[in-house]
């Protein structure tokens, strides 16, 4: 009769096993989770509506990126931002309510989210920014004219220039 010594199964396939299945299981969920916003209507007078151009440097180091900008806010504090350039839209954010939500449609990606837009997307404070308000934190904001407003980012470089339309 044989001897075979008895082997314990190898703990560490059972360890991954567990994370990898909860995170099969919960990934399509979360990725499910982008919100729709009602549609806007820019002819309604309850909009005040912006239009001009901006000149967009997404991080130190790169090239800028020039385009049409349209900047609409209700009195409710919904807000629309739309950058592109003709015939291609670069991006789209939208507030409405709590929620928020901004298209990256060159790239194919969207974030979406409840209460206050992350500070990294500084696009949603232009309505405010435009009004008057303090620039955020890490945020340098210069008017050299009621229709010229250039944003600054000390930390990550990001540079954004906007002209309006008298």
């Amino acid at each position: 009769m044989a001897f075979f010594p008895y082997q314990q199964p190898r703990r560490r396939k059972q360890l991954v096993a567990g994370p990898v299945l909860c995170l099969a299981l919960i990934w399509p969920i979360g990725c499910s989770r982008i919100i729709s916003l009602p549609d806007v209507d820019l002819h309604d007078p309850q909009w005040t509506v912006w239009k001009g151009q901006a000149l967009w440097t997404p991080r130190a180091g790169m090239t800028a990126l020039a385009g049409d900008l349209i900047i609409a806010q209700n009195p409710e504090g919904d807000a629309l931002i739309s950058f592109s350039k003709p015939p291609f839209p670069i991006f789209t954010a939208q507030m409405s309510g709590r929620l928020w939500r901004i298209d990256f449609i060159d790239k194919g990606r969207s974030f979406s989210g409840i209460g206050r837009p992350p500070g990294k997307f500084v696009w949603f404070r232009l309505p405010d920014l435009l009004e008057g308000a303090a620039a955020p934190k890490h945020w340098v904001a210069a008017r050299t004219t009621e229709y010229d407003l250039t944003l600054t980012n000390r930390k990550t470089g990001e540079k954004i220039r906007v002209v309006l339309d008298r």
